[in-house]
């Protein structure tokens, strides 16, 4: 009897150690989810603030980049495209952070990186899912915090033409991903034949073939619609966002120009565009093909 009640008293003391234990422990749990909950990145660094760097570009010298984060949560952001002239491209919105609140996702940015992990007076560009970007390029996506005195892209840029992203009168434009050929055929350098413009099949007149082609030495396009010649300018903000602008055609007199009217007006539409094998299409706003084109030398 009496062994059964010492038996009885030590399990009783067991029991009582193990639930303080565990309350110990749901305690000590609390308190580290509460602490890393409350030190990150939102709430313990100094964030606001100008950020510049020169960030990878799929067909230029360098993507000139320069972000500014309010403490109003807007942003802004100012591109220019190394080697390409002094156009310079100006994006404006609000940002929100991510749960774990060490990342802050741009608006008005579709369909293209929009997400900036905050470090210690940095921002680091993640790829289009929110991971960081790996290999030896990775450091090249981080933009370094300014001193509060410093200039911007705009000072000691002569004759430099702003073009409002928000409000795109010249272009039009959707964002989109990493490097866009899928085969042997690249967007530049590549001799293009017209295939079908606004859904309507197009049939070749005459010897030379109704093409656009894109220099990347230049950052100039040139294209043949049965008369005059189409030219100008075109940048890739991103990979997979193409604007083209400055298009101007000659004016000789020719007897049917419709076909080269409406090429030009579709140039200018462009919001993203995608190669697939020997193929390249050109999208406008939510998706809508513009025009298909096939890879000929």
């Amino acid at each position: 009897m009496r062994k059964n009640i010492l038996l009885l008293l030590l399990l009783s003391m067991i029991s009582c150690q193990q639930q303080s234990k565990n309350e110990a422990e749901l305690k000590n749990d609390s308190i580290k989810n509460t602490l890393s909950n409350s030190h990150n990145a939102k709430n313990s660094l100094d964030y606001v603030g100008i950020y510049k760097g020169i960030l990878p570009c799929a067909d230029c010298e360098g993507l000139e980049t320069e972000i500014i984060i309010n403490e109003n949560a807007t942003y802004s952001i100012k591109t220019k495209y190394q080697g390409k002239g002094n156009k310079i491209f100006l994006q404006k919105g609000s940002f929100t952070w991510n749960k774990n609140g060490n990342t802050i996702i741009l608006s008005n940015v579709e369909n293209s990186p929009n997400q900036y992990f905050v470090g210690e007076n940095t921002l680091t560009q993640l790829d289009l899912s929110g991971q960081r970007i790996t290999g030896k390029l990775a450091d090249d996506y981080i933009l370094s915090k300014q001193p509060i005195d410093t200039t911007t892209i705009e000072n000691g840029v002569e004759n430099n033409a702003t073009v409002d992203l928000n409000n795109r009168i010249e272009t039009t434009t959707v964002i989109q991903k990493v490097n866009p050929a899928s085969g042997k055929f690249t967007l530049a350098e590549t001799k293009w034949k017209l295939v079908s413009l606004n859904n309507t099949t197009i049939s070749q007149k005459g010897k030379k073939v109704f093409y656009l082609k894109l220099n990347s030495k230049d950052g100039r396009f040139n294209a043949y619609m049965g008369c005059n010649s189409i030219t100008g300018s075109y940048v890739m903000p991103s990979p997979y966002k193409l604007i083209f602008s400055e298009i101007i055609m000659t004016r000789m007199a020719c007897p049917e120009m419709t076909l080269e009217t409406n090429f030009s007006s579709m140039l200018a539409k462009v919001n993203s565009y995608k190669i697939d094998t020997e193929m390249l299409i050109l999208f406008g706003e939510r998706k809508k093909v513009l025009a298909k084109f096939k890879a000929t030398k």
